[in-house]
């Protein structure tokens, strides 16, 4: 009846680690879906509060990196991309060329570049 006994021991700890386990995923759940502004709960075991993530911004690319973007797709594909990169650099440059496109700009031609799918 001994190995009985410690069964029955093992099986009342493993019942009270799952119930303490219960009790904390409940207490965790009730400090983070608080209705309570941030700056009134108390921070979590003594680290500090991470602050809000600021707001996404564009990445910005070098006059290198917008080239070098263009270049790859125009000669992808056996350049089945060229006139439409040709297109998107007349576009924004007015002048038809990467040295009259204002760098502001960088991320929107990026974005569209990127977008390009059909010839």
């Amino acid at each position: 009846m001994g190995k009985m006994n410690e069964l029955s021991q093992a099986v009342d700890n493993l019942i009270t680690c799952g119930e303490t386990l219960i009790e904390t995923g409940k207490a965790l759940k009730a400090l983070y879906s608080s209705t309570e502004p941030e700056a009134e709960q108390p921070a979590a075991a003594g680290k500090p509060k991470k602050e809000a993530a600021p707001a996404k911004e564009e990445k910005t690319y070098s006059k290198e990196d917008v080239r070098g973007l263009l270049a790859a797709k125009a000669n992808a594909t056996d350049g089945k991309f060229k006139a439409a990169v040709k297109a998107l650099v007349q576009k924004y440059g007015n002048g038809g060329t990467l040295k009259d496109i204002p760098a502001e700009s960088y991320p929107d031609l990026v974005k569209e570049l990127e977008g390009l799918t059909d010839a």
